[in-house]
């Protein structure tokens, strides 16, 4: 066990990082007599993926819940929420990207089912009780939502809303880096660059702590490294593996910190179309990093590695040169967006705490300014 899986072992004891998922004596803790898995139905095309769904079938006792594909919105939650508890499960297993560990993490925290999961955003009700136990196996490397206890998803009035609780924790979290290899390339892309973000903004945040450095520049550090070499070599499961642990801490590291004005501009581009969260977000840090880091330089001190720098000018065309050679399609959001849309949401209450949680905070027309090339 290397340093890393050490880190996250102390926020999840039931953190587990495997080769296969046939070693019964492992996971032990599957001893649960109804288990529901959740997962996206695409996926089952994917061979690895349908191996272990067809193994928690066959030796699990285990129902499936097919899921389309897609951002996390109220209707998948509330109809996931149903059948779970129509099941009366004692074991809910998220297999997928971080939608579907959202959609898991929401779904599962009921008394009975959630008949409108809106009541339940992150400045309204919260939860009571937890019935069911929870565990994630995360087919992507990206949010780190296997880590943290929020979920982000799409209201009845189609804005991204937050939700969060203590009890929304997954109990348990395996780690198959055989799982990511067979997705496309533009999806590892898309996940990574989210992770990288979410290092990044934990760095920058006005809540950040010490105790937090470590934890943000070696994540950062294995992902600025592994991500760009998958490209070249799709199939090296070190690479996969330092993915999803730098996946990991930053789930961790956005759990203690929050996100900041990057993924309030993402957030706000998902309500308005129908761009990955990954490429929003990527398109977010290409155009805030440089001012961010300009208008507090003291940021600079809290880099370290490969990211060390003494010019916010040459490390944001570092964070800027790494993101452009990724491959990331933005044409869904260049010049086909409304700014006085934009800035409605943008500013909206649930979109708050990301905006005051970064020293530089761009004003009405800041944002015309530095996202010039988005509007329509």
């Amino acid at each position: 066990m290397n340093d890393i899986q050490r880190l996250l072992r102390v926020y999840n004891n039931n953190f587990l990082l495997l080769s296969e998922i046939t070693d019964r004596e492992k996971i032990e803790y599957l001893n649960f007599e109804k288990i529901i898995l959740v997962t996206d139905k695409n996926l089952l095309n994917f061979l690895e993926i349908s191996k272990v769904i067809n193994l928690f079938i066959d030796k699990y006792n285990t129902k499936i819940i097919k899921l389309s594909s897609g951002e996390p919105n109220y209707e998948m939650i509330e109809g996931t929420s149903k059948k779970i508890f129509e099941e009366r499960c004692d074991l809910v297993i998220a297999l997928g990207g971080g939608s579907i560990l959202d959609i898991v993490k929401a779904a599962s925290m009921y008394e009975n089912s959630i008949e409108n999961v809106d009541n339940f955003s992150a400045s309204r009700k919260r939860y009571s009780k937890k019935l069911v136990k929870t565990l994630a196996i995360p087919t992507t490397a990206g949010t780190g939502s296997e880590f943290t206890n929020t979920t982000v998803y799409k209201t009845r009035l189609n804005i991204k809303n937050w939700l969060w609780d203590e009890l929304t924790y997954f109990d348990y979290v395996i780690y198959l880096p055989s799982l990511t290899i067979d997705l496309p390339q533009e999806i590892t892309n898309y996940s990574g660059v989210d992770a990288f973000d979410h290092l990044i903004e934990s760095l920058m945040s006005i809540k950040f702590d010490k105790n937090n450095l470590e934890l943000c520049n070696k994540g950062m550090e294995v992902i600025w490294d592994s991500l760009p070499k998958i490209e070249k070599d799709n199939d090296n499961i070190e690479n996969r593996t330092n993915m999803l642990l730098g996946s990991g801490m930053a789930g961790k590291a956005i759990h203690f910190t929050g996100c900041g004005i990057c993924h309030c501009i993402a957030h706000t581009l998902g309500s308005l179309t129908k761009i990955p969260h990954g490429a929003a977000v990527a398109y977010g840090l290409l155009h805030t990093i440089e001012p961010v880091l300009k208008y507090n330089q003291d940021l600079l001190k809290r880099f370290r590695g490969p990211l060390e720098s003494s010019s916010p000018i040459l490390l944001a065309k570092k964070i800027q040169n790494w993101v452009t050679n990724l491959r990331i399609n933005y044409d869904l959001i260049e010049k086909k967006i409304n700014l006085d849309e934009f800035l409605k949401i943008y500013f909206i209450e649930d979109n708050k705490s990301m905006r005051d949680n970064t020293y530089y905070q761009p004003s009405k027309f800041d944002l015309r300014t530095i996202l010039q090339g988005l509007w329509n």
